[in-house]
């Protein structure tokens, strides 16, 4: 387990991809792109195509890494089936960049001879956030990705002495509570933050509230009230 601070200053646990379940996702990964190859080339010799439209196929391969990255949430299908993602520092999605650079470094990495796949396992072992080179350039870490519910996300201690912040939270209901923690939790896995900044525009209005607090320990603080609110003895 290791520790990110986010953009907002809260400090979060996330479990970092053991080398060899990275080992493991990358084979799974390198299988597949031969059964591919294997299945392209033989369609395409049926055919009777030029040699040189062969080696076509080799081209979308170059960037299996990072579309799958970019349009998978972070995952490739072995990465997927070993339950681990590309995240940032901060636990947020990466941007199209953030993949750009790690696939770039797979040359360092991955693919330089003669010491190939040396320098990403030594850097994965030497580094606290199991960073490969480009994970370090980027910005970016491999985690594993926890299949939790929003209640177990949200399993707070509330202290007997917590002062409310927006007493207007009398005004939600426990499905609407549910609503912030599943847009909390989606966020923590990676996902979008519109659904955050959608629900802080709309709670502020509904509450008629005026907070200069990051979207994040606005919900935060929020879930914590109600929650307050909720357990007192009238």
């Amino acid at each position: 387990m290791a520790k990110f601070v986010t953009n907002q200053n809260i400090e979060i646990d996330l479990e970092l991809g053991s080398l060899g379940e990275r080992i493991i996702a990358f084979i799974l990964d390198v299988l597949l792109i031969f059964v591919f190859v294997m299945i392209a080339t033989g369609l395409l010799s049926l055919i009777e195509v030029n040699e040189w439209a062969l080696t076509l196929i080799f081209i979308p391969l170059m960037f299996y890494s990072i579309a799958f990255e970019y349009f998978g949430n972070g995952q490739t299908p072995g990465k997927r089936a070993m339950n681990i993602k590309v995240t940032r520092l901060d636990g947020s999605t990466p941007s199209i960049s953030h993949y750009l650079i790690r696939w770039l470094f797979r040359i360092v990495d991955i693919w330089l001879y003669p010491v190939m796949f040396a320098p990403a396992v030594i850097s994965i072992i030497a580094t606290k956030n199991g960073q490969r080179i480009g994970d370090i350039i980027a910005g970016t870490t491999v985690i594993k990705v926890r299949q939790i519910s929003a209640n177990q996300a949200f399993q707070t201690v509330i202290p007997e002495d917590h002062k409310i912040t927006y007493s207007g939270v009398k005004m939600l209901n426990d499905d609407q509570i549910e609503l912030i923690k599943k847009a909390l939790k989606r966020r923590k896995e990676g996902y979008s933050d519109e659904g955050v900044k959608v629900l802080v525009e709309k709670i502020k209005t509904k509450l008629n509230i005026e907070s200069n607090d990051p979207d994040v320990k606005f919900l935060y603080t929020i879930i914590k009230d109600y929650e307050f609110l909720a357990n007192q003895t009238f």
